[in-house]
């Protein structure tokens, strides 16, 4: 949605409550977190392994901070656990083994489960549907799990949730279960940013919660009504301030959100032809008739955009702060 979510006391009970309850549906057969700790440090055993056996021991004492750590809490948690390991050492090999000790402890800390049931029942109730990263696509993708060779169709699909680890889960995976460690993603943006650093943090204390917004050229627009081509239409995302040029640099590197909606001139070209008949007659038509129908007047903004109207409410559907922005710049919406 490339807005940001503000972290209030409220929502900060939220995650608490989230944490305390979690796994507790699960049936008696499901194998906590911290008794698979405890099990992996009594594996690592000899003296070469001594530091990944305080590094376990570690996450185990600070378990219930580490799951609820906040943006600062988790930098600060970084800094402990890397005095210990390296994010290099901790994503590679065990001594004399094959296997890597980062996803001895992701699976430990049960996170596919948590991704596949747990976060995604949380995300289904915040309605919470659309990429963090570029809101331009939905963070569900369709998996197929059984394919019938006879009748050439799948049979059965899940709807699984993709979730980028904004400190990657390889580098430090102790955070691989942390609320605010977890960003809904695209499949896109996620394999583009991998275990790679970006700079737009989705959480924050801040009441600036936009940081970036999409502009259209004013000039362009008359370029466009000379010859009714879109590619005249010139729609830039632009940080909202200069101290996050910055950032925004890295956010079109990492995920090319400049590229993406280069391609899709066709949402904006729209708005551009809605404001450009200028639906308030009809505007105050609809809110006069359908009063009773449409208590919210931003049903009937809605229906004029074609997506939702509010900041708070553009991780619900894609292209949502794309059409906001213009639309608002047009004074199609307040």
């Amino acid at each position: 949605m490339m807005r940001k979510i503000k972290i209030t006391k409220q929502f900060k009970k939220e995650v608490e409550d989230f944490n305390k309850d979690l796994f507790k549906k699960r049936d008696a057969r499901f194998e906590l977190p911290l008794k698979g700790l405890k099990d992996l440090k009594s594996k690592l055993k000899g003296n070469r392994l001594k530091k990944h056996r305080k590094y376990v021991d570690l996450i185990i004492s600070r378990y219930s901070e580490i799951l609820n750590a906040d943006p600062s809490t988790m930098k600060s948690l970084i800094k402990d656990f890397n005095k210990i390991l390296s994010p290099t050492i901790v994503s590679s090999k065990y001594p004399n083994s094959k296997r890597y000790f980062y996803k001895e402890i992701v699976k430990v800390l049960r996170y596919d489960a948590l991704r596949d049931k747990e976060f995604l029942e949380y995300l289904k109730r915040t309605e919470i549907r659309t990429c963090v990263y570029c809101n331009s696509q939905n963070t569900l993708v369709i998996e197929k799990l059984y394919f019938d060779k006879k009748k050439r169709r799948v049979i059965d699909t899940q709807a699984k949730l993709e979730l980028d680890h904004f400190h990657s889960k390889s580098k430090y995976p102790f955070l691989a279960t942390s609320f605010f460690n977890l960003y809904p993603t695209c499949g896109n943006c996620n394999k583009a940013k991998s275990d790679k650093d970006a700079l737009f943090e989705l959480y924050t204390y801040s009441n600036q919660l936009d940081i970036f917004k999409f502009k259209i050229d004013d000039k362009s627009i008359l370029n466009y009504w000379m010859n009714l081509d879109r590619e005249e239409l010139q729609i830039e995302l632009k940080p909202v301030f200069y101290k996050d040029k910055k950032v925004l640099i890295n956010h079109n590197n990492l995920f090319q959100v400049q590229a993406i909606y280069d391609k899709q001139k066709d949402f904006g070209e729209e708005i551009v032809w809605k404001a450009k008949v200028n639906p308030k007659i009809y505007r105050e038509t609809m809110y006069r008739m359908f009063n009773s129908l449409f208590p919210d007047k931003t049903y009937i903004d809605r229906a004029i955009i074609g997506n939702y109207t509010k900041p708070e409410e553009t991780f619900k559907r894609p292209m949502a702060k794309y059409t906001q922005d213009i639309a608002r710049q047009l004074k199609l919406i307040k």
